[in-house]
This record gives structure tokens, C-alpha cells and sequence, in this order.
């Protein structure tokens, strides 16, 4: 063992210990749940919860209407992005998997649309394949680029 008579030297090597422990610890631990940076409340447009669907031949027609905007969610929305997720029906399903959605649409609001929100339907159609399981849901955005949370999910077999 060794001693430092030294004192600034002493002081440094003290500080840089810290350092080194608090970095370790901070590496160790980490500071909570890590995600995509979210928005203050109040500042993302309200979210879709009546998307519904239908199919027709090899299509299925999404629907849902304009959210009005509340006290939490004041930010008008300008459009709509639409995902899609889709597994081959033979394949089994895996409960603790994750379900990874693929962005198939953007569906802008038109102004006669904004003006009478909970009203008029607003349609996306897509193409289906047979012989797949399909998940879809919406999200709406606004001008600034701020995004709703997820609307209501529409699950079915084709």
C-alpha cells in the first residue's frame, strides 16, 4: 500500500474516483425506460378510436372520422398515417413477439373535413392478399409533425 502526501494530487485522484464510480453507476442503472422522445402534453392531436373496417374482394376499406380536439389533446390534426401489419396465416403466433407495423398510407385532412369533426368518414383502401393475418391502425399528426398515440387496432383473417 501506498500514501499520497501530496494533497492537490490526493484531492485529484479522490475526484477522479468519483467520477469513475458515478459513470459506472449511471452506465449500470440508467435513468428509466427508454423510448422515442414524446412531446409535452397538450401538444399532440387527439386520436383516433372508431377505425373500422370492411372487406370487398380483395380489399379492405378502413374508416374512421375526425377526432375533435379536447383540453389534453388541443393540437388540430392535419392528416393521418395508416399501418399495416401483416403475417402469413400458417405461421404460428407468437404471443410475446412483438408486432412490427409497416406504414402503407397518408391520408391529409381536407379543410371541408376539419371544419366538421366526428361527421363525415374518412376512407384508406388497401389491397389484401388471401392467406394472411392482417392488423392495421392510425395514427393522426398534426402540422408541426407532432403524432397522436395509437388509434383502436382492426384485426382479421383473409
Amino acid at each position: 500500500m501506498f500514501t499520497i502526501k501530496q494533497p492537490k494530487i490526493a484531492a485529484a485522484v479522490g475526484a477522479l474516483a468519483v467520477a469513475v464510480c458515478l459513470t459506472a453507476g449511471g452506465i449500470i442503472w440508467g435513468c428509466g425506460k427508454k423510448g422515442p422522445p414524446q412531446p409535452p402534453r397538450g401538444d399532440s392531436p387527439p386520436r383516433v378510436s372508431d377505425l373500422d373496417y370492411s372487406i370487398e374482394g380483395n380489399t379492405v376499406r378502413l374508416s374512421w372520422t375526425l377526432p375533435q380536439t379536447t383540453a389534453k389533446a388541443k393540437t388540430p390534426v392535419t392528416g393521418f398515417l395508416i399501418y399495416q401489419y401483416k403475417q402469413s396465416a400458417h405461421e404460428r403466433e407468437c404471443t410475446n413477439c412483438p408486432v412490427i407495423f409497416e406504414k402503407v398510407g397518408d391520408v391529409p385532412v381536407r379543410d371541408n373535413e376539419r371544419k366538421q369533426p366526428g361527421t363525415q368518414p374518412i376512407v384508406f383502401v388497401q389491397t389484401i392478399e388471401p392467406g394472411y393475418r392482417y392488423i392495421f391502425k392510425v395514427t393522426a399528426y398534426s402540422r408541426a409533425g407532432t403524432a397522436s398515440k395509437d388509434s383502436n387496432h382492426v384485426e382479421f383473417l383473409y
